[in-house]
């Protein structure tokens, strides 16, 4: 893979290379994933599953469970002058519930294991997303400085240029019409420059949230830039974005779960069969009345409906329906990260060319911006010559910065999109 090297290093305030805190984009999305809400709300999702997975295994366990009691009545029960039971009566019991046979027990489990990947994936589908979003807000915050800059630099050529047609003036070289077309022009470039700092201030507020940052903290982050000649072939990005994305694998397990949906239904149609074990230990309800009796139990219980007026059989009908949602909601969530495929790997080409092609721009408005200065000294241009050409430059170098970092972005939105990073 061939790679061509840009290093792009401007002196803007907040763009500083030698300092401890200056963050670089590495450190950025580290910054990000560790204290994004949309992260921590994820992770949270993931554990929440995890804890219905256990609960879910728990159930095909025994229950093992125990009561007791204290009763006083107002006498004791006697017949024939014999007491039947005391006035006071203690009761400690035992119980298990052992289940042999309940239908929907593994599908349950299976459920709760697939609603376990469905939010593990999740969780990556949100990190990816807020990967990309702090790729594009790190090169807004530099594309808008350098555009910033660009302005900078027009104001100043521009009250250079003023200056010069106000000398012209005063020797009686121009007419004052020329002294008022140039100060427009300084006032459109004045306009120009309070539009990129609020574009520069709107940017690091941005970056600034997607990191949970006091939105007015300054930025100081590093600006070089390394250009790599990437060379993705768009079906193999396809395919690795089928194989690979985060939002498949959740709705693939969306899928499984709706299935498992369809599994407890059926249950429904099955008999339910448990083990019931008891131990009991009672005093003063039995003969002999001062004396604990002890006692124990063992039941197999089967419940099964008989008939309930169709509710089962709707309810799994609805379940099928629901799992018949689920596969084409997938089918359609395919098609969709197919086109985002395209969409971004056809905007990666778009920027590519663009780069060269604003490149070369730039290079001919600057070398006709400093001829047509050269020709209006010699009186062989006009004023407004000069003034079209230092618009024409300025807008090649936004567009050219434009480009450059679009390019990076588009990097970005491709790797989300085939859910791998290009190598």
């Amino acid at each position: 893979m061939k790679k061509f090297i840009f290093l792009v290093i401007f002196s803007l305030p907040f763009f500083v290379f030698a300092q401890e805190d200056t963050l670089t984009l590495e450190k950025s999305i580290s910054i990000a994933l560790e204290n994004n809400a949309s992260i921590r709300l994820a992770n949270a999702k993931i554990k929440e599953a995890q804890a219905e997975k256990s609960q879910a295994l728990s159930y095909f366990f025994p229950k093992i469970y125990s009561s007791s009691s204290y009763t006083r009545l107002d006498e004791k029960s006697e017949m024939a002058s014999v007491v039947l039971s005391d006035d006071e009566i203690y009761d400690y019991n035992l119980g298990l519930v052992q289940p042999i046979f309940h239908g929907g027990l593994l599908p349950a489990y299976n459920l709760q294991r697939e609603n376990l990947k469905a939010n593990q994936s999740y969780f990556e589908s949100v990190r990816n997303n807020l990967v990309v979003e702090v790729k594009k807000a790190y090169f807004q915050v530099l594309g808008a400085g350098k555009i910033k800059q660009v302005a900078e630099e027009s104001v100043t050529s521009t009250k250079a240029h003023l200056n010069t047609i106000e000398a012209y003036l005063k020797e009686g070289l121009v007419s004052e019409v020329e002294v008022l077309r140039a100060k427009v022009a300084l006032s459109n470039a004045r306009q120009s420059l309070i539009d990129a700092d609020n574009a520069v201030e709107l940017a690091k507020s941005l970056f600034n949230s997607l990191l949970n940052r006091n939105l007015g903290q300054e930025v100081v982050i590093e600006d070089v830039l390394y250009l790599d000649d990437y060379n993705v072939d768009l079906s193999s990005a396809i395919s690795q974005a089928i194989n690979s994305r985060p939002e498949i694998k959740e709705a693939s397990s969306r899928l499984k779960i709706s299935q498992s949906g369809v599994s407890i239904a059926h249950s429904s149609f099955l008999p339910q069969v448990s083990l019931i074990g008891q131990w009991d230990r009672i005093k003063g309800a039995e003969l002999p009345i001062d004396e604990w009796q002890e006692s124990w139990s063992a039941t197999v219980s089967v419940e099964m409906d008989i008939w309930d007026w169709g509710e089962n059989l709707n309810e799994v009908r609805k379940a099928k329906s629901q799992s018949e949602q689920v596969r084409s909601s997938l089918e359609l969530l395919v098609n969709n990260i197919e086109l985002e495929v395209r969409q971004a790997y056809f905007k990666l080409l778009s920027e590519k060319e663009k780069i060269k092609v604003q490149d070369e721009a730039v290079k001919e408005a600057d070398k006709n911006f400093r001829d047509t200065l050269l020709r209006f000294k010699e009186g062989l241009s006009t004023n407004t010559d000069v003034l079209d050409a230092q618009v024409l430059l300025s807008q090649a170098k936004t567009n050219y910065y434009q480009a450059l970092y679009e390019y990076n972005i588009a990097i970005a939105l491709v790797e989300r999109a085939i859910g791998v990073k290009i190598n």
